[in-house]
């Protein structure tokens, strides 16, 4: 691989599917899911966790979490992007499922935009609906994303301890500022692994139903 380039084109249509997956399955489910059909369901473990608007700066942290990763992903080998890409896609075609089949809202407290971080969130907000709970692509992805650190063979120093520092401040900011339930969180652990699982007994050399470059 040419060192100047970001990335290989082995990786472009692995990352690009994954992207494509992922807005698909938000579209599917805000097209075939009417709010009205949507189940909420409080637990009092949810009810004890305290509302921390400041947590809000590790939701938007994992966003670079993910980039990062799938550049370091793409960059290792095609065998790898392509084993986690056909992960990350399996884990979001089972939580399309679990959305279609049992699609689940959340009832957000009053917010009152007094600081950076309030205003943050209420972006946040305004972009990231509080419904397709059940599990949570957020936990999902981060917990992919560090599962990932452990698969690549030099990373860079520290990234592994960054990675882990990086998903479990996803965890606790999808909880505190109130965008999942708390069951939401192993349940997209679980469907990550699930997806690790598949993937490791797929074929790499395609992808869908095309041939990696």
């Amino acid at each position: 691989m040419n060192r100047k380039c970001i990335l290989p084109r082995s990786a472009l249509v692995p990352l690009a599917a994954v992207l494509i997956v992922n807005m698909a399955v938000y579209t599917l489910t805000g097209v075939l899911v009417r709010d009205e059909t949507r189940h909420a369901f409080h637990m009092a473990v949810d009810e004890a966790i305290p509302f921390v608007p400041a947590f809000t700066v590790f939701y938007v942290l994992a966003f670079l979490h993910w980039a990062a990763s799938w550049l370091l992903i793409g960059r290792e080998s095609r065998e790898l992007c392509w084993r986690l890409a056909k992960a990350d896609i399996l884990a979001k075609l089972l939580c399309l499922v679990c959305f279609l089949v049992y699609p689940t809202i959340l009832e957000r407290p009053t917010l009152e935009v007094r600081d950076f971080s309030s205003w943050l969130l209420s972006v946040v907000w305004f972009f990231d609906k509080p419904v397709n709970c059940l599990p949570s692509i957020h936990a999902l992805a981060s917990w992919l994303a560090f599962r990932a650190s452990f698969l690549l063979v030099k990373p860079p120093r520290i990234w592994r301890a960054v990675s882990l520092f990086l998903c479990a401040g996803c965890f606790a900011s999808v909880v505190l500022i109130k965008q999942h339930y708390l069951i939401d969180i192993p349940a997209g652990v679980l469907a990550a692994e699930t997806g690790l699982f598949l993937s490791k007994k797929m074929n790499h050399e395609t992808f869908l139903w095309l041939r990696a470059g």
